[in-house]
């Protein structure tokens, strides 16, 4: 079949769509979030971080520079949600900050502090039309909601896979000047392995992905393409920890537990658990 007759594969479908949120597309989500369906969701973070592993490979194989940040600005993208800025004259200015990232408001907290600061919702307040990171956190709280309400134990599983990828850290608030102010719960998992705290599943994978992308879209390379291509590999690699967790005890097998299970371990289970269809 002539080249321009051959069908799109999944990586170039993939590859396509990471484009597209790169360029400040959204991908097509539910209308309204709330609603969506948990595998659904689960399913679209799963896609998302292929689209983000196919762009870092790409960038990796990359016979220019300029397409190797090209490639790493879709990989900040598909994290984020939108582009990184640095390759545009609009700059980093319009990515999102804590209250589109946590996906909160400051009515979450003290009214005085709502008071002071507006009662504005998010700017972005459907979580789909975020990148992973976002979505990732209004699926953990859905699945922390479940677990309440005392859902089968695979839903604990998907939610500590899901940790490792986008933080066991969680927003949370605290008094300062006799108003109740936000932030970010870094030592909630006090009692956990010293192991733990040595990782980088404590602050979340997926950061690692984003931080190597910026890495790379703020290098100047000077025409250092083999170098430019090494640090696209070292993304790609991470990017792939993000699916497919790690065996972190040397068992043979990738447990959904803390440093171990990824966005894979997280769907197998939601399968086991009736969250997602078979």
């Amino acid at each position: 079949m002539p080249p321009s007759h051959r069908a799109p594969t999944r990586r170039t479908l993939r590859l396509a769509a990471a484009f597209a949120l790169a360029v400040g597309l959204a991908l097509p989500g539910p209308a309204a979030a709330q609603e969506a369906d948990l595998g659904a969701l689960l399913q679209q973070m799963h896609t998302m971080a292929e689209q983000a592993l196919d762009a870092a490979r790409a960038a990796a194989d990359a016979t220019t520079e300029g397409d190797v940040k090209r490639y790493a600005d879709a990989v900040y993208s598909t994290v984020w949600g939108v582009p990184s800025g640095l390759r545009t004259e609009r700059g980093a200015a319009h990515v999102h900050g804590w209250k589109t990232r946590w996906q909160t408001t400051y009515t979450d907290f003290d009214p005085a502090f709502a008071a002071r600061y507006g009662s504005a919702p998010p700017e972005i307040t459907d979580p789909t039309q975020l990148g992973i990171a976002g979505l990732g956190r209004h699926v953990r709280t859905r699945l922390l909601a479940r677990m309440d309400d005392g859902a089968d134990p695979h839903t604990g599983h998907v939610v500590a896979a899901l940790n490792n990828v986008i933080g066991h850290q969680m927003m949370d608030d605290g008094v300062t000047k006799a108003e109740r102010q936000p932030r970010v719960d870094l030592t909630r998992y006090w009692d956990a392995p010293s192991d733990f705290w040595n990782t980088t599943a404590d602050t979340g994978w997926l950061f690692e992905v984003q931080s190597q992308a910026l890495n790379i879209l703020k290098t100047d390379y000077d025409g250092d393409l083999p170098m430019a291509r090494r640090h696209a590999a070292d993304l790609a690699a991470l990017a792939e920890k993000v699916l497919t967790g790690l065996d972190a005890d040397g068992d043979g097998r990738v447990a959904p537990v803390m440093m171990e299970g990824g966005l894979r371990t997280a769907l197998e289970h939601a399968r086991l658990g009736g969250i997602v269809n078979p």
